[in-house]
């Protein structure tokens, strides 16, 4: 068949990515409601109208509103797979099905040296009283509260010293096993008792550790090149040390993608439980 007299494939390619991605766009701002009208007094609602495409968009606009959403909001990173190195679901069955938390931290980009990216941190613990079956949004919300109940401060993520220190906590039987780099005991511990009480586990000085001490010092601007693939490189840093802030949690459910987001101070993440 052919096309219409007149066809314009600019005005049919602008119709069909107007009624996909609008479509995306409601759903993102579905916190909102079904019965939205555009308005910019609100921050949500300002954002959405930008978002939003209409007919009479140029092409430059309708370029810009993608890289806005996709990019800027960051809807393009959120439907990325977690990767593990092997599918999620092979690496998923070689392990318990008891839902996995993750605390993500990160240094703030002011304080990066230039030409080097931002020290970041991840941390996780598992469930052990929960499953795959048992777990649910209510039980997902309360989690996400008591997470913001340790790790926000006057809204804002707290920090701690990330170094080449690791300070260590196995619970076996609660399922904890912790690793953290940090600068000292005392840092460690503060953020394992947060993690703790997050759990409602009480703190047991005799599973607390420390690994064995290396000589080697945190390089946090290295000096020097090497050779990589063919070509000289920087060297790369050694346990740097900087200070990291909790920036968003997420947890990892067997059987079930994307995670779970449950805390975010970020923006990134509209479906997070708790938001700041």
């Amino acid at each position: 068949m052919v096309l219409p007299e007149g066809f314009s494939h600019w005005e049919h390619l602008q119709d069909m990515l107007r009624r996909d991605h609008n479509r995306l766009v409601s759903r993102y701002f579905k916190d909102l409601g079904d019965e939205w009208e555009p308005e910019i007094n609100s921050p949500r609602g300002a954002i959405r109208v930008a978002a939003t495409m209409n007919d009479n968009d140029t092409a430059v606009m309708t370029l810009l509103r993608l890289y806005y959403f996709y990019e800027v909001l960051g809807y393009g990173r959120k439907r990325l797979g977690i990767f593990y190195g092997i599918p999620a679901k092979d690496f998923q069955e070689n392990w318990e099905s008891r839902p996995q938390v993750f605390l993500y931290f990160s240094q703030d980009k002011r304080s990066v040296p230039d030409g080097l990216t931002p020290v970041t941190a991840e941390i996780s613990f598992r469930i052990a009283d929960e499953t795959s079956a048992t777990m649910n949004p209510t039980k997902a919300e309360a989690l996400a509260r008591k997470i913001a109940s340790e790790f926000i401060e006057s809204r804002r993520g707290i920090y701690f010293n990330k170094g080449s220190e690791i300070i260590t906590y196995y619970d076996k039987k609660n399922c904890i096993s912790l690793q953290i780099y940090t600068i000292s005991e005392r840092e460690g511990e503060e953020v394992i008792r947060k993690i703790l009480n997050i759990r409602g586990i009480p703190f047991d000085a005799d599973k607390l550790g420390e690994s064995k001490k290396v000589k080697r010092r945190s390089q946090n601007i290295p000096q020097g090149t090497e050779t990589v693939y063919g070509k000289e490189r920087k060297k790369k840093r050694w346990r740097p040390t900087a200070r990291v802030q909790f920036r968003h949690a997420y947890m990892i459910v067997d059987n079930l993608e994307p995670p779970v987001h449950l805390v975010d101070t970020t923006g990134h993440y509209w479906d997070a439980f708790v938001r700041f």
